[in-house]
């Protein structure tokens, strides 16, 4: 029989038999509770799609107004936000199915088809019981056999009769029938009776199985397709939200612009000049008669310098340079709180602290617009300063090109240059220091651009030497700081930027009483500023003085017009102004030229002179 496979086939004892009812029970009821989840779950999807539906419906109705007011032109970012409605409208419909399924194919036939297993446990447990009640009933009649049958025995042990005898051979005869009879029963309902109706509760719980898992098969098949399908449709949303271009968007909004009218914003004003008024424009009368002869000069685009405008262009140029370093400073500055905002507003939006992400946005445009305004402040002074500087450049290099002419067309200057380059260096000067000498002179020479600019170059300090900024000592054996070549300042490396604005110290010159001195003063400072600064001053005049030698008696102005002048009264026929033009004047000693001393105001003067220009001779 099928009942000997069923892996119930040992559980024939009486004792198994309730927990095979419990067992059957909580089937069922596992039937009803999948059944009824089923018809709640499509329920809540029905609602849900309902739900899903009336929300796309709204917002359907605030995308069209979206789409009136926004320009009419291609925008990916609607577009993806278009695609999330129907995808979230697809989800609805397909929610609804599901719950459709759900209630009407899965939950009621489940019950449905269930009803009939029920009823048949019901009625193997029922029929149990009964072959069990005619089995216990055959025991007793066995056992009621069984005394009678040992009664007549001992009747018969006591009154060994014929009757006795009789009786106990019938009482035998009935106990033997009686326990064939119970045995053959017994044999049946063991072997055949009770497995049967185990293998019918077998069958009942896997019918019971497969129905609640088919039932349960088809809905993760359901769910599974739908959320499938939707899966395919939301990697395509990903995708076109991943295709997103920014850049794109507004150049489709550029383009879709229309063509401005009007006066826009230029970037640069123009320079306009005012004009008179037109004849008709004038009140009345002959536009002859009107018209005034007293027509300003034309000005351009730049600043008028005169003694009557009151702008002075050193000092508003200084001013101007002092608020622009002031507005670099403050740049700089909130750039960096800046920086630090951004900083702190990027950790705190890693660690989800939204409500400091809000405080902090607030500091972050408020810092962001005051860099604005001062980038705009400083980019007008910068244009303010631009034409201060082009003022005091035009100046410098007007004034470059008249020392330049003046010097070019000086015969002393000549005789001077002549003379040079007939001097040879002394035997002590070696060629490094040669070197040196020249390439200061050079490098003096060159005209800086920012006449408040310091030219800082490595100096070795033979001395302890503060630094002029923060008066701490300059440190080392070589190279211990920087030295300003004109205002002479002793700075660190690091204390450069600090420095103030460079104001090189005038030349004072001695009180001269005499025309002599002046012109060998002139000459002097014009070989010092070829010279190296650390040759000796005393050195240099002693060359001067040779150079501007003159007779006491005679004054050559030129070699070809001699005119006969004392030394004391050179400048009366001179305009004054004009430098004096100074010859060599040889003399014959002996049959050889002389440099002649030039006279001196004192005697002592010229003793001196005269000491110098031997030992230069030597």
């Amino acid at each position: 029989m099928a009942g000997v496979d069923s892996p119930l086939r040992d559980l024939t004892h009486p004792s198994y038999n309730e927990a095979l009812k419990a067992h059957n029970a909580v089937t069922f009821k596992l039937v009803r509770t999948v059944s009824d989840f089923t018809q709640q779950l499509g329920q809540i999807y029905e609602q849900q799609a309902e739900e899903l539906q009336l929300l796309v419906s709204n917002f359907k109705k605030k995308n069209l107004e979206l789409r009136k007011e926004r320009p009419a032109c291609p925008s990916s970012l609607f577009h993806v936000w278009e695609t999330l409605l129907q995808e979230v409208e697809i989800d609805s419909q397909a929610l609804g199915d599901i719950a459709s399924i759900l209630g009407r194919q899965i939950s009621r036939p489940l019950l449905e088809r269930s009803f009939f297993r029920k009823i048949q446990a019901r009625k193997v447990f029922s029929h149990r019981e009964s072959y069990e009640t005619i089995v216990t009933k055959t025991e007793e009649k066995l056992a009621k056999c069984r005394q009678e049958y040992k009664a007549a025995y001992l009747a018969y042990l006591s009154t060994p009769t014929t009757e006795s005898l009789s009786g106990y051979f019938n009482n035998h005869n009935a106990y033997v029938q009686q326990l064939h009879a119970t045995n053959g029963m017994l044999d049946a309902y063991s072997k055949e009776t009770l497995p049967q109706l185990l293998q019918e509760i077998d069958e009942i719980y896997t019918d019971l199985c497969s129905s609640v898992s088919e039932a349960i098969l088809q809905e993760a098949e359901i769910v599974s397709a739908r959320a499938t399908e939707r899966h395919r449709r939301y990697e395509n949303l990903i995708s076109q939200c991943r295709a997103i271009s920014a850049t794109s968007d507004m150049a489709h909004l550029a383009r879709s612009m229309p063509t401005a009218q009007g006066r826009g914003l230029s970037a640069k004003r123009p320079f306009i000049a005012p004009q008179p008024q037109p004849p008709d424009a004038l009140d009345g009368g002959d536009p002859c008669e009107i018209i005034n002869d007293n027509v300003p000069p034309p000005l351009k685009d730049q600043l008028v310098i005169d003694r009557l405008s009151a702008v002075q262009v050193q000092p508003a140029h200084d001013a101007l340079k002092k608020e622009s370093a002031d507005l670099d400073a403050q740049i700089r500055q909130i750039q960096d709180s800046l920086e630090t905002l951004l900083r702190i507003q990027q950790r705190s939006l890693e660690s989800a602290l939204y409500n400091k992400v809000n405080e902090i946005q607030e500091d972050i445009s408020m810092k962001r617009f005051d860099l604005r305004v001062a980038q705009m402040h400083l980019s007008a002074i910068n244009s303010q300063k631009e034409l201060f500087l082009n003022k005091l450049e035009s100046s410098d290099s007007t004034r470059e090109r008249k020392m330049s002419l003046v010097s070019t067309g000086s015969m002393k200057n000549k005789w001077l240059k002549a003379f040079k380059s007939l001097k040879t260096p002394p035997p002590s000067a070696s060629p490094k220091e040669t070197e040196k000498k020249n390439g200061s002179a050079s490098n003096r020479e060159v005209p800086r651009s920012d006449p408040d600019a310091h030219v800082f170059q490595e100096y070795t300090y033979k001395k302890i030497t503060p630094c002029d900024i923060c008066s701490q000592i300059l440190r080392g054996h070589t190279r211990q700081g920087l030295k300003c070549r004109y205002c002479k300042m002793n700075v660190h490396v690091d204390c450069q930027d600090k420095a103030p604005k460079c104001q090189p110290k005038s030349r004072l010159l001695r009180r001269q009483k005499s025309t002599s001195e002046i012109e060998s003063r002139v000459a002097e400072s014009t070989v010092e500023e070829e010279s190296v600064e650390d040759e000796p001053y005393t050195r240099m005049a002693t060359i001067n003085r040779q150079l501007s030698f003159k007779d006491n008696s005679v004054m050559k102005p030129s070699l070809e017009n001699p005119i006969e002048r004392g030394s004391q009264d050179a400048s009366g026929t001179r305009p004054f102004g004009e430098p004096l033009c100074l010859l060599s004047v040889t003399e014959q000693e002996n049959g050889r030229d002389k440099l002649p001393t030039p006279p001196s105001p004192s005697p002592s003067k010229g003793k001196n002179s005269l000491k110098k220009g031997t030992k230069y001779k030597k």
